[in-house]
């Protein structure tokens, strides 16, 4: 579908209020089996999923100024302030505005508040970067990177068929975690990995870990991971309710995501 842009978001930003009338739990089981996570509440990574479709319903407003393919995602951070009832409708507002940034890079920000019967249940913030061009500057320092000593680590591998399969759950089919080709015309190597992907396994090994629910994540996504290698997941073994991780990529060491969580 074509759509009229505009060359700027308002001075006021944009708004968008909507309802979830039911949360589908079948799907949330079945998010849970993709992540191997053996909990039985609503993670707070699945409602990420939820919190995007009201991005993209403002990402589609004719007064939202950029084209939503090739989008990146920087950072997130999400929080679980009361606890979800199934069976209740889950009122949403959403919300975008500008990020002013001193390397002029153009960034969008967009905020998510999730309640029930007038709790807050979940926040999500969430910043996207405009790309410039078709190509992209090397993030950061280029020498080896390494964890504390204080964390616990393990392996993952993200295989090449990684982009669909978490696509299809999370119905996040950015072209530049689907196609190699279309990665390219956005000036990644290749496909990459979802980022929310890497943070939803991520929540699940702290969980497991720890033996806590988590009740806070948040993330920047420093590099992109491309599909077809490995990287090593890391997070702070001596903390009990907080504490800080990161996914290194494994062949070069740098750091790919790093960010922090908390539990109860």
């Amino acid at each position: 579908m074509w759509r009229k842009q505009a060359s700027a978001l308002p001075d006021s930003g944009l708004v968008g209020h909507f309802e979830i009338k039911n949360i589908d739990m079948a799907h949330v089981a079945k998010y849970r089996r993709f992540f191997d996570d053996r909990g039985q509440q609503v993670p707070l990574t699945y409602f990420y999923l939820l919190a995007q479709r009201a991005q993209i319903a403002l990402m589609l407003d004719g007064r939202f100024p950029h084209p939503i393919p090739g989008l990146i995602h920087v950072s997130n951070k999400m929080r679980f302030h009361d606890v979800f009832q199934e069976g209740l409708p889950l009122e949403v507002e959403v919300s975008v505005s500008p990020v002013l940034r001193a390397d002029d890079a153009k960034s969008v920000a967009f905020s998510v508040e999730m309640s029930q019967s007038g709790r807050r249940i979940v926040s999500c913030l969430s910043e996207y970067r405009v790309p410039r061009s078709n190509r992209r500057k090397p993030a950061g320092e280029t020498r080896p990177e390494n964890f504390p000593e204080t964390f616990l680590q393990e392996g993952w591998t993200f295989d090449k068929s990684l982009g669909r399969r978490y696509a299809m759950i999370s119905s996040d089919f950015n072209p530049i975690h689907l196609s190699s080709l279309l990665a390219r015309a956005f000036g990644f190597k290749s496909a990459i990995a979802h980022g929310m992907y890497s943070i939803g396994r991520a929540a699940v090994s702290i969980e497991h870990r720890t033996g806590r629910p988590l009740i806070e994540i948040s993330a920047h996504f420093r590099r992109p991971i491309l599909l077809g290698t490995e990287a090593i997941f890391g997070f702070e073994s001596t903390a009990t309710t907080q504490g800080d991780f990161g996914v290194m990529l494994a062949p070069d060491r740098q750091l790919a995501i790093n960010g922090s969580w908390s539990v109860c």
